[in-house]
């Protein structure tokens, strides 16, 4: 080959890191679940899992290794104990959330979490008192919920109906839309179910995705989830693609 010939780009590996917010690194579960959904979505997507507590160098940015691995987007798992009962140090996760500008999406939990980091209130969705150790004996939004869009055409939600049915199980939800952000889709009890950030490619999810709705005679549409989790990955493809052919 000449070597003034041209040569073309090499396409960057399609690779996604999910950060294990839970406060135990063992309760991987949850994580788990979205790794396999995203999976049978591009059975070629490489998938890691971190928690959030080896996730960052002493500096506060990405690990070394996982700099060197360069995911293309980031997910949020859930978790399994309230936010109260977090150390500081999360304070320090949470200051890397709030700086990051590649694709990023919060599921249940990491939803709560990306809301924290950008200063919305988490707070238990009936009127109880907020679990301060765990979340034993709280009351639940648990089951096939129906949200609600806002119109708001955005690629997470393309080929998704004005008026799905999703998976829902927590026991907070997020109380105010942080600043800097808007609303994508409501619902009831809880009524921030989608968040989306003004200028970044970050979105928030109350809701599992990566749960099917349960068949139930109805005819619905039970790969909703799925398909808000495909138009991530493709966003995020098409996000790295480009800035490989820039560089």
């Amino acid at each position: 080959m000449n070597p003034r010939e041209p040569t073309e780009a090499k396409a960057r590996p399609a690779r996604l890191l999910i950060v294990n917010i839970n406060l135990d690194p063992l309760m991987v579960e949850g994580c788990e679940a979205i790794q396999r959904a995203f999976e049978g979505i591009d059975p070629a997507l490489e998938v890691k899992i971190r928690p959030w507590r080896s996730l960052l160098d002493p500096t506060g940015k990405l690990a070394p290794d996982l700099l060197k691995w360069a995911p293309m987007a980031v997910v949020l798992g859930p978790n399994g104990v309230p936010f109260p009962a977090y150390p500081p140090a999360f304070d320090r996760f949470l200051a890397w959330v709030r700086a990051r500008r590649g694709p990023t999406l919060g599921i249940c939990g990491g939803h709560q979490a990306l809301a924290l980091a950008h200063g919305a209130p988490v707070a238990p969705v009936f009127p109880v008192p907020a679990a301060t150790a765990t979340y034993a004996g709280m009351p639940k939004v648990t089951g096939p919920v129906r949200i609600r869009l806002l119109g708001d055409g955005d690629p997470l939600l393309d080929g998704v109906p004005e008026e799905p049915m999703v998976m829902a199980s927590h026991v907070d939800d997020v109380k105010d839309i942080p600043p800097g952000f808007r609303l994508l889709a409501l619902g009831d009890p809880s009524r921030i179910q989608i968040l989306r950030a003004d200028r970044r490619p970050m979105w928030g999810v109350q809701f599992h995705p990566e749960r099917p709705v349960p068949e139930d005679g109805a005819g619905l549409d039970r790969d909703i989830g799925a398909r808000i989790l495909s138009n991530f990955l493709a966003f995020s493809r098409t996000r790295s693609e480009r800035e490989s052919d820039e560089s």
